[in-house]
């Protein structure tokens, strides 16, 4: 035992000083994040009227043009959106959000960063439902408009390359590829795969 026994003590100083070291790593981070969120919640009121807000192009989507019950229910979300504001502010923290525009103006873009996802799914769901119906054509040009708006929903994408494909139009999926590469968001790998096999 006794051959064994500064082995153990120094096992024992090494973990103490090792949990130690995350102790204060972790101290500094939590300190850093209160200090930069006092810091958020005490930032007066931008303005926030020149912001890159989203427009939704109605004629980009055939509304009303088929019949169709889902496209109609994804029609009348598309009229309801249309007149609000829209903000893609994915991968920006609320403390972010407070720091740049003010506290003041959080409620407010968090609801139209809300509408954003809204949109995001809208566009997927209705590009998805006009391929199923065979209207490719019409689900490209809905699709690519997601692209313009940087959703980050991979179906957009991986949706997008295969009708892509399935029209003999492999150089879109290549520039789609570059789109993607010019991206930050969680899905951006994956869907590079994706769109990666997609293009055989």
């Amino acid at each position: 035992m006794s051959l064994f026994l500064p082995y153990i003590l120094l096992l024992l100083v090494l973990f103490s000083f090792l949990r130690n070291r995350a102790q204060n790593r972790f101290q500094k981070k939590e300190d850093s994040f209160w200090e930069k969120e006092q810091c958020a919640n005490t930032t007066r009121k931008q303005d926030i009227s020149n912001l890159d807000y989203i427009e939704i192009p109605l004629d980009v989507f055939p509304t009303g043009t088929y019949g169709d019950p889902q496209l109609a229910t994804l029609d009348a979300e598309l009229e309801r959106l249309h007149n609000r504001k829209i903000l893609n502010l994915s991968g920006i923290s609320n403390t972010d959000l407070k720091l740049k525009y003010g506290v003041a103006n959080l409620t407010a873009l968090s609801e139209y960063d809300a509408n954003y996802t809204v949109l995001a799914r809208t566009i997927v769901a209705y590009g998805k439902r006009l391929a199923e119906l065979g209207y490719k054509e019409d689900a490209i040009r809905v699709l690519e408009f997601g692209v313009s708006c940087k959703t980050d929903v991979s179906a957009n994408y991986t949706l997008l390359g295969s009708l892509y494909m399935e029209n003999g139009q492999s150089e879109k999926v290549e520039q789609l590829i570059e789109s993607v590469n010019g991206m930050e968001f969680l899905m951006k790998d994956s869907i590079l795969q994706k769109l990666t096999q997609c293009r055989g």
